[in-house]
């Protein structure tokens, strides 16, 4: 009990040094020790739930995080103070021990200290803050850390255009300096933008900052030849999804936008944690729902039209410690019939296909599949299930397709009747559609069957292969457009096309370009439009594209045969 009572009245005193109206302490330059029991036998960190991390007691180890916390620079306590990574320091002696408080603040964007400690002098009321080294966190938290190869850790701050890099080995400034010069690119309508600025608060730690970038701007940007101070070259780890480094101005924000076709944006709709999205397939007589898969487990089935949504996940199923995972994050699929009353179904772990109750949430199992699965389909009555499983149990490109009835009897199955080319060892998730009561779609993408390298094969669910069927090309203006606004390789870049379904005159064309986000052609007027960031995901009845956009970079795949 004293432990946690020493550890709460740190923490009081920093809340309340925070919401004090009174300016930040500034640091004390006397270097006030930091009272340490004597003949010191143990170092203990905790987690805020008291759970231990790790104890130091090698002597080697010890005696550095103990000289490293008699060095430790004076510091301040801020106001609001800053808040990073909280942990508990206990430091057991012979005779006595002391409990301290410490903000670990590496990934934050601050630039004054990288980690804090915390401690209340005897006779004196407001608490003291000490600020000690990336090094010394690192040895406290995991001393192998040092003997790991070079690891450079990217993390970008989208809210304050700054990116964080923190190390396990000091960082050469210089390099830092010469790998942003020589990568940096802006996307802007600005013609320049203030000089980037460089804080290093520690010899692991540096903040980049881009100060007063121009209205919609974008950098990107590349730090692989970075270097520690003794000439490694580090192995760059991003917060993103790639090894390029993007910041875009403004606030971070990560959702659906729906855009008209004179490009303006009409509504919005944020979904920061989303991994994956599935589409309906179009018609004229259905608000088309879409099934937005996040990364921490929660499924939302939303209407774009209506901008219903509700969250349909089966809450035991969130973090499944059994099954497959897809590389999307996925480990359970979801598949509803039209009728609202009719049961849906769940692939849970991407192995067992579940019946499941709206009303009352029972479930049943109904299939059990010897491979992953890659998609699945509810047929508009509820009365089938369409699956798509893998077909060499190596997680290769080629899917077979099994037809299960509402009780799980197989009525058939079409070896390797889908494609998506990709190298085996990848689980994505498949595109699959019920186009009536009988046919079911699939795609062929990446074969040698279609020029465009997209394509989809219909099935139905008792005769077999009806016929296969190419995507929609871009017309020749269209990518003469692309080329002349974008430049001469982006019409190659083109990966899916969505025309506008109501435009009898095929004027309007949403596209998505590898790495570049999405856009729209507009054939009349001879004019390009940027989008979003990601893939465009479906047309509204009102002539508005919905497109996937990411302040901050974050991707989705989208699954969809169109």
């Amino acid at each position: 009990m004293a432990r946690r009572g020493i550890l709460l009245l740190l923490i009081v005193v920093a809340i309340l040094s925070a919401c004090s109206p009174i300016k930040p302490q500034k640091a004390n330059n006397d270097r006030v020790p930091i009272p340490l029991p004597e003949d010191v036998v143990s170092m203990a960190v905790l987690n805020r739930d008291g759970g231990v991390l790790r104890e130091h007691r090698e002597g080697d180890v010890l005696q550095r995080l103990l000289q490293g916390i008699k060095n430790a620079r004076p510091s301040y306590i801020g106001d609001p103070e800053e808040s990073g990574e909280g942990y508990e320091l206990v430091v057991r002696g012979v005779k006595q021990n002391r409990t301290f408080a410490i903000q670990d603040m590496r990934k934050t964007n601050g630039w004054g200290v990288s980690v804090k400690l915390y401690a209340s002098l005897p006779g004196e009321e407001i608490g003291r803050a000490w600020g000690l080294s990336m090094e010394w966190m690192q040895l406290l938290l995991d001393p192998s850390a040092e003997k790991a190869e070079p690891e450079l850790n990217v993390t970008v701050d989208e809210d304050s255009d700054r990116v964080i890099l923190t190390a396990n080995r000091d960082i050469d400034l210089q390099s830092v300096r010469d790998a942003v010069q020589a990568s940096l690119l802006l996307r802007s309508d600005a013609a320049s933008f203030a000089k980037p600025d460089y804080k290093m608060p520690d010899l692991r730690r540096i903040v980049v900052l881009f100060p007063d970038l121009p209205e919609g701007a974008e950098i990107q940007l590349l730090l692989n030849e970075v270097k520690s101070m003794n000439g490694e070259r580090f192995s760059v780890h991003s917060s993103q999804d790639d090894g390029q480094v993007t910041i875009r101005q403004g606030r971070a924000w990560s959702g659906l936008r729906w855009v008209d076709t004179a490009g303006r944006t009409v509504h919005e709709h944020g979904f920061d944690a989303t991994a994956l999205i599935q589409t309906q397939p179009y018609s004229e007589a259905l608000d088309r729902e879409i099934l937005i898969y996040n990364r921490n487990g929660i499924v939302y089935r939303f209407f774009p039209e209506s901008r219903e949504i509700s969250d349909v996940t089966v809450q035991e199923w969130s973090n499944l410690n059994e099954g497959s995972y897809s590389d999307e994050g996925v480990g359970a699929i979801y598949s509803f019939a039209e009728p609202e009353e009719v049961e849906f179904y769940v692939a849970k772990g991407l192995k067992t296909v579940f019946r499941v109750n709206p009303s009352d949430g029972t479930k049943q199992s109904i299939y059990e599949s010897k491979s992953p699965i890659y998609g699945m389909a509810a047929s508009p009555d509820g009365k089938h299930i369409a699956v798509l499983v893998d077909s060499d149990s190596d997680l290769g490109p080629s899917a077979d397709l099994t037809i299960v009835d509402a009780q799980g009897k197989v009525e058939s199955t079409f070896p390797k009747a889908a494609y998506i080319g990709h190298s085996n060892g990848w689980h994505l998730i498949y595109p699959i559609e019920w186009t009536d009561q009988d046919k079911v779609a699939v795609p062929l993408f990446g074969t040698s069957d279609f020029p465009s390298a997209r394509g989809k094969a219909l099935y139905h669910y008792r005769q077999g292969l009806q016929s296969k069927e190419e995507a929609l090309v871009l017309p020749e203006k269209a990518s003469a457009l692309l080329k002349s606004e974008l430049g001469e390789e982006a019409a190659s870049q083109v990966v899916r096309t969505l025309p506008e379904p109501h435009d009898e005159h095929a004027r309007y064309y949403a596209v998505s370009l590898a790495g570049m986000g999405s856009y729209l052609i507009d054939l009349d007027s001879d004019e390009v439009t940027r989008l979003g960031t990601g893939e465009p995901i479906m047309w509204t009845s009102d002539r508005q594209i919905i497109v996937w956009h990411s302040t901050e970079g974050k991707s989705v795949s989208v699954s969809s045969l169109e």
